[in-house]
């Protein structure tokens, strides 16, 4: 078994991984990264991190990232199956990963050694470290929460007994938003809630452990779910997140709220939401419909192979133009961004093919990219000219280089990418398609509806 003994500790190996992946992640991989409320952390002081989990390795980069100006590396529990293959247990214990095995693991055995990763974070804890754990024990597939387990509990717990109960622990909740879970140049939004201590729950423990652990895991689900959007119906789902995904600008006008400053449309969307269940249940006949004209109207985009974004703006002649001459100007440089970024940009593509849970892609596109494909891109492409040119600055300038040409790569591909859809959009109108027609009518009844509904 591999040791965690000292995975707490400095290493100047990790140290210099950081450095280098934490600019990627929050300007590159990310449009924008927000770390909010990152003051409420406690300093000098034991904290268990924990926070709702959608998006797989992004989401603990996520909080590592937002502990940058904390100074301290928290140490991640994770499920033990990752760890199975002898090369990944050991990579997860650089990235300070630690296993929490269950019974359907390996049996007591296992339960054994989970008792020890349970001692080892309680005295992580007790040198006033960071452990950080994701309570659901797993990830969900879109805005919403699981059941929390009580794995975090036991371990604040444990850290407060081997004090004789003398330290409170303080848990710290966190909370993701992202703007969209796949592609790169989104947005990704981090809160930081209040913390709070367990030591009001010590008396308890001492006599009903699991009692206490109970409830010290629902009290955190509740804090947790207050700060994110949780769209709680998984049958009508689609239909939720169509809505709120439609209302968000008109709320964010109806507020006078900035559009550009993402975490804003948290805010919208969890109003919306909560208007939403409200209708449910003050009248059922009007939500029904709205579920209807949301399904109706997400068939139709189906159908037609467009995003809502595109029926969001009325439609511009003169814009339109002006976007295809910026995108005709751009083209050289394009093709230079490309023909530098396409092949380490997409190596993580043949792999995530074969990734069922497509809430992982993110992740490898990530790690693959990041870590491995373009380190070694940019060592080629250095060797490269300077071995052909024989001037040492100019490959040099190639590792500036790259960075700049990935970001125009990345913005061209959006660009191409809404300048199709508009083209689209303008075909299906000016032929009259009739699902274009009923979805352009059914999205102002929607907005009607909501704008009624939503405060």
């Amino acid at each position: 078994m591999i040791s965690f003994e000292n995975i707490n500790k400095p290493d100047w190996k990790y140290d210099l991984l950081y450095t280098y992946v934490s600019p990627v992640f929050r300007h590159i991989y990310y449009k924008k990264f927000y770390a909010l409320n990152t003051e409420r952390i406690p300093k000098d002081e034991p904290v268990v991190a924990i926070c709702n989990h959608q998006n797989g390795l992004t989401d603990a980069l996520g909080i590592l990232f937002t502990f940058s100006k904390d100074k301290r590396d928290p140490v991640f529990i994770a499920r033990s199956d990752i760890f199975k293959r002898e090369l990944a247990a050991k990579l997860l214990r650089f990235l300070r990963i630690m296993p929490a095995f269950r019974v359907r693991d390996g049996g007591k055995e296992k339960l054994e050694e989970n008792q020890a990763i349970f001692d080892k974070s309680a005295s992580i804890l007790l040198e006033k470290g960071v452990v950080c754990l994701f309570p659901e024990a797993g990830h969900e597939d879109g805005y919403r929460l699981g059941t929390f387990k009580k794995g975090f509990a036991r371990i604040a717990f444990r850290a407060a007994e081997m004090s004789d109960f003398k330290q409170d622990i303080k848990i710290v909740p966190f909370a993701h938003h992202y703007s969209s879970y796949f592609g790169v140049q989104h947005k990704l939004m981090i809160q930081t809630g209040e913390p709070f201590g367990i030591s009001d729950l010590y008396e308890l423990y001492k006599e009903k452990p699991k009692r206490a652990e109970k409830i010290l895991a629902d009290r955190s689900r509740v804090i947790v779910e207050s700060m994110m959007l949780n769209i709680k119906d998984r049958e009508l789902y689609d239909e939720y997140n169509t809505l709120r995904t439609i209302y968000c600008e008109n709320y964010l006008k109806k507020h006078n709220l900035k559009s550009s400053y993402f975490p804003n449309n948290l805010k919208a969307n969890r109003e919306t939401v909560a208007a939403i269940d409200k209708l449910r249940e003050t009248n059922p006949e009007k939500f029904s419909e709205l579920m209807q004209q949301a399904y109706t109207y997400c068939r139709n985009l189906e159908k037609l192979h467009l995003k809502d974004w595109i029926f969001r703006k009325k439609l511009s002649v003169w814009g339109f133009w002006l976007r295809t001459l910026l995108a005709i100007v751009l083209i050289p440089f394009i093709i230079v961004s490309f023909l530098i970024n396409v092949i380490p940009f997409n190596a993580s593509t043949l792999i995530t093919r074969n990734i069922k849970d497509v809430m992982l892609h993110s992740s490898f596109h990530l790690v693959i990219g990041t870590l491995f494909a373009y380190p070694i891109w940019f060592l080629i492409g250095f060797i490269t000219i300077w071995a052909t040119t024989g001037i040492w600055w100019l490959a040099l300038s190639f590792l500036f280089i790259l960075p700049l040409s990935l970001i125009v790569y990345l913005r061209s591909k959006i660009l191409w990418k809404k300048l199709y859809n508009r083209v689209r959009r303008f075909r299906f109108w000016f032929r009259g398609n009739p699902f274009f027609k009923e979805s352009v009518e059914l999205r102002k009844k929607i907005v009607a509806t909501l704008d009624t509904i939503v405060d």
